[in-house]
């Protein structure tokens, strides 16, 4: 019986012995390979050996190894495989360099300077009479297609970089040979010679098409635009011009959609800009104004389509700006073009979501309509102008409500840049054209204008919950609002009035912020706050003098000012009771009215006091105001069970029993001391007693924690 291990080692002899066959074979196919690549051999002795096998490891008997199949008693020799083609070189970054210098520019700059060359050459015989003007024309013809049918030649024969320059020199050398024909010899007519550029151009684009080279197609762009140029007899067609440009424009355009040769755009885009302006700065006059609106509308439409679209940026520029150089007397025909150029800006920046398009538009026609009416000569139609202008605050207007309620998009920055900015642009230009004869009317103007932006934040904020999630337009269009009716304010009134107005819609606004749960709007609130306490502080407390006896106590304009100051803070304190800020309102309007108070007091002991006598008076007299104010705090916060009232009094106490012993002791004389002191004991006993009463009851309020701040 044979030994299994024996078996077992024989096995794994056999397959070793087959791999280093496949090995052995694999080394005459790498030869075969090397051979046909023209790679240097690796000599046989050079080669390295097939590593050794590893040392057979000796299974345990436990495991048994699963069987191995013999290999079969003759494997045939596999067959030679065929040469493989050249593999393709990657080409390295310099290398991809050099090639594109070598065969693409030097290419191209090889055209042009043949062209040159050519160009050269024609002046020469010129010169010299060598060749006839007919011979020299037909002998450039000639060339020129000799050249394009050779490149055709060499681009079937794959040198497709080489056919586009000897192309482009064939091009160049027919759009000389027409123009020398007519510009140079005149042996052909100007219409005869407009076919033949035309052609030219033509061909340039058919064989732009058969190449597929965007070289083509700008060289053939650059001759057909340089037509007129080179043709030109010094008369001024217009519309045969423009007509001209528009037609190699839509060209480009169709390339364009076909072939993605952005390039075209560009290229057309200046070349039109050029020749336009060119004919503007040259032959413009007021005679030609329809054919310069006409073509000026029709290239914007057109260019208004580009895939390029910072260029569409540039025309709505232009365009308006050419509009207000055409216009410049008319301002009907001017506003109604301006519009018409705004509503396709936006119609544009909506449709095909162009990046700053709205707010480009939007800044071009306020700034040109700036420009435009600073030099229209007087007398200006008023009411023409300021209907073109509500026209456009309305349009930009409508502009936000219509993206976010209608489109349902988010307010992305240029949309509240609008918003912002297009209140103050119109009533600034409004300000600007009907101060003069309508001021009184001014500051209402304001109020309307504040009315239709506080209309759209309410309108937004009461479509939130569904249509309008994000609240910054609703604010900003608050924001506005307020601003407006802040300016509003010193506009349509003078002195105290401008106060009690900034205090009316600091209320109004604290009432907003509520209702809308905004905690910004109640910023705001504070904000114009602020500025009312600059104006009762700079300008209010100065409306009368100490001594003026026109005016009558307690009853003028300053304490009617303070007074209506002091009221909107305890109203607006009212309306936000569960906030922080109605503590500070509060208290500022406390503030606010003993300070008015202070004033009526001062003013009241300057009328009655001798001088020798007027600043003990006046000392004494608002030491006790202070007091009596401060025990009406007091004896207020016992009967309503507010803290804040109690404490309020007792500070104030405190401030005037600090102001009797640090100033006024030494301040006033005997008889002012006397009264002074008697007085402020007086009211401190008040105070204590009444504390003394209602202990108890107080003390139960603090414990309890029942008393409302």
């Amino acid at each position: 019986m044979p030994n299994p291990d024996q078996e077992r080692m024989d096995v794994l002899s056999s397959a070793i012995a087959r791999l280093i066959g496949q090995q052995e074979q694999f080394d005459k196919r790498l030869a075969r390979i090397e051979a046909a690549l023209s790679l240097q051999p690796i000599h046989p002795e050079t080669r390295p050996a097939p590593p050794l096998p590893p040392p057979p490891v000796r299974p345990v008997a436990e495991a048994a190894p699963p069987p191995i199949a013999a290999p079969p008693a003759h494997e045939p020799e596999p067959p030679a495989p065929e040469a493989p083609p050249p593999l393709p070189e990657t080409a390295s970054p310099p290398r991809s360099l050099e090639t594109n210098i070598g065969l693409t520019w030097i290419n191209r700059i090889g055209a042009v300077t043949l062209v040159l060359g050519i160009a050269f050459l024609f002046k020469w015989a010129v010169d010299n009479q060598y060749i006839g003007p007919a011979g020299r024309v037909i002998l450039g013809i000639i060339a020129g297609l000799a050249a394009i049918a050779a490149a055709d030649l060499l681009w079937n024969k794959g040198q497709r970089i080489f056919a586009q320059g000897v192309t482009a020199t064939g091009l160049g050398v027919l759009y000389l040979s027409v123009y020398a024909a007519f510009g140079y010899y005149h042996l052909i007519p100007q219409p005869l010679a407009f076919v033949f550029m035309v052609a030219t151009t033509a061909l340039a684009a058919a064989l732009a098409l058969r190449y597929e080279s965007v070289a083509m197609a700008v060289l053939g762009l650059i001759g057909g635009y340089l037509t007129p140029i080179m043709l030109s007899t010094g008369e001024d067609h217009p519309w045969f011009l423009f007509n001209y440009v528009l037609l190699l424009n839509i060209g480009a355009m169709a390339l364009v959609r076909i072939k993605k040769w952005q390039l075209l755009e560009l290229e057309s885009f200046a070349a039109t800009a050029i020749l336009y302006g060119a004919w503007f700065a040259d032959r413009f006059n007021s005679e030609k104004q329809f054919v310069a609106t006409f073509f000026i509308l029709i290239y914007y439409a057109l260019f208004s389509q580009v895939s390029v679209q910072p260029l569409f940026l540039v025309a709505q520029v232009l365009a308006t700006l050419t509009i207000g150089e055409i216009w410049p007397k008319d301002p009907g025909v001017y506003l109604f073009l301006t519009l018409l150029l705004a509503a396709g800006g936006l119609a544009i920046a909506d449709t095909r979501r162009i990046k700053a398009a709205a707010s480009v538009t939007f800044a071009t026609f306020w700034a040109v309509y700036g420009v435009w009416v600073s030099q229209l000569a007087a007398p200006r139609p008023i009411g023409t102008i300021f209907l073109g202008t509500t026209c456009a605050f309305l349009l930009f207007f409508a502009w936000i409500p219509w993206r976010i309620l209608v489109r349902r998009e988010n307010a992305r920055t240029e949309e509240l840049i609008i918003l912002a900015l297009n209140g103050a642009a119109y009533f600034g230009a409004s300000y600007a054209l009907l101060n003069t004869d309508y001021h009184a009317w001014m500051g209402l103007f304001a109020v309307a204008v504040a009315g239709v932006h506080l209309a759209l934040g309410i309108w937004m904020w009461r479509r939130q919950a569904a249509e309008v999630p994000d609240q910054r337009p609703i604010l900003l269009a608050i924001g506005v609002s307020l601003s407006l009716l802040i300016l509003a304010a010193p506009i349509q009134f003078t002195q105290y009035r401008i106060t009690m107005a900034w205090s009316l819609e600091f209320l109004a606004l604290s009432w907003i912020a509520l209702r809308a749960k905004s905690t910004r709007l109640g910023y705001a609130a504070i904000l114009i706050s602020a500025l009312v306490w600059v104006r009762l502080i700079g300008i209010d407390s100065w409306l009368y003098s100490y001594a003026d006896t026109t005016y009558t106590l307690l009853w003028n304009a300053r304490f009617l000012t303070f007074a209506v100051a002091a009221i909107c803070a305890w109203l607006a304190a009212y309306l936000n009771k569960p906030n922080p800020s109605a503590l500070l309102h509060y208290l500022s309007g406390h503030v606010i009215l003993l300070w008015g108070l202070s004033l009526e007091d001062i003013a009241w002991a300057s009328r009655i006091s001798l001088p020798e006598n007027l600043l003990s008076f006046q000392t004494v007299s608002i030491s006790i105001l202070f007091a009596v104010y401060a025990v009406i705090l007091i004896v207020a916060g016992v009967g309503t069970r507010t803290a804040v009232n109690r404490i309020s009094g007792l500070v104030l106490i405190g401030f005037v029993v600090l102001k009797l012993y640090l100033f006024d002791v030494w301040q006033l004389g005997r008889g002012y001391r006397i009264s002074a002191f008697v007085a402020l004991g007086a009211l401190l006993l008040t105070t204590s007693f009444l504390y003394s009463h209602f202990r108890a009851l107080i003390e139960s309020w603090w414990k309890d924690d029942q008393t409302p701040s």
